[in-house]
């Protein structure tokens, strides 16, 4: 039987990050595409951590793993997304690329129908991850997103089978967006080369009329750790991971979600296999909410939205 490690058909250019169009559109027009086969084995996995019960978990969640930009606002794609999975054979990509399109279109998130899309959610399967994001670093740091200067050595590793890099905009006001980017103490646009801040509304308890947006996500797969993972899972993980910008996913969590599968001790039960009513609950919230709110209100109304969807069943 197939798997991930046997399919892999061989590191492949960072190139490939910025060039061509996906096949957002392809694995629509052809219907759902079936994964090339059912399973391909079992994670390893160890007991969870006994969850602290007098905190809501909600709350906890997403303050801890979906993080604010500088501005301290959430960040989702206003861009049409147009998703390209390379490193597997077609019918792998094409599965994967079919999955989160699937997941895109549930949570009501913008999609590329075209077929002529240039990628801003690329995803990556290598046999040799970090010799694939030294190279993306060397070449299109820009694909990193903001970090302090301090922190691009670890920016730059890879520790986790599957890691997620995001390029953020602030937008302001006027409509003037400035991409997310540490050039010293300021900002910098790459694409006009002018430094400094988006401006927006002072005064009001509400927000300051400026959002921020996603503008690429990098997912780079380790396929050796993820060899005997069945393929619909890992689809599922890459999924959720590719519309949302996501932290500190190395703690197994207490409400179901698919993000505890690359997580450390997690038992069988707390690890769904694919994504949960908690998952598609936190993004439909991450992109009904008003992008110009407070980051703790933007917080709030995705924590309310998951706490409605707690007791349903995972999602199929």
């Amino acid at each position: 039987m197939a798997n991930l490690g046997q399919a892999l058909v061989g590191l492949l250019s960072v190139a490939i990050v910025a060039a061509g169009p996906a096949r957002a559109t392809e694995a629509e027009s052809t219907g759902n595409v079936k994964a090339p086969s059912d399973t391909i084995g079992e994670l390893t996995v160890t007991a969870p951590n006994t969850p602290d019960r007098l905190i809501d978990e909600t709350t906890q969640f997403v303050r801890n793993h979906v993080p604010e930009n500088r501005a301290g606002q959430l960040s989702r794609f206003r861009d049409k997304i147009c998703v390209n999975v390379v490193g597997l054979p077609a019918a792998y990509d094409a599965f994967i690329v079919q999955r989160v399109v699937k997941l895109a279109s549930q949570v009501n998130a913008p999609i590329d129908h075209s077929g002529k899309c240039t990628p801003n959610v690329n995803v990556i399967f290598s046999p040799d991850p970090q010799a694939q994001l030294e190279d993306i670093a060397k070449r299109r740091q820009i694909l990193l997103g903001f970090q302090w200067v301090a922190q691009m050595r670890r920016l730059a590793s890879f520790e986790q089978p599957i890691q997620s890099w995001y390029l953020t905009r602030s937008v302001g006001t006027d409509g003037q967006s400035v991409l997310e980017l540490n050039h010293g103490s300021t900002f910098m646009d790459v694409a006009e080369n002018i430094a400094g801040a988006v401006t927006g509304r002072a005064g009001s308890r509400l927000g300051t009329d400026q959002s921020s947006e996603l503008v690429h996500t990098l997912i780079l797969v380790d396929a050796n750790k993820v060899a005997d993972a069945q393929i619909g899972s890992i689809a599922d993980y890459i999924a959720v991971l590719a519309l949302s910008r996501w932290q500190s996913l190395n703690t197994c969590e207490a409400i179901p979600t698919i993000l505890n599968l690359m997580a450390d001790n997690c038992d069988a039960v707390s690890t769904p296999e694919t994504t949960t009513n908690a998952d598609i609950a936190l993004l439909a919230g991450l992109y009904a909410l008003n992008p110009r709110d407070l980051g703790a209100q933007q917080r709030a109304t995705i924590a309310s939205a998951i706490r409605k969807a707690s007791k349903a069943q995972p999602q199929h």
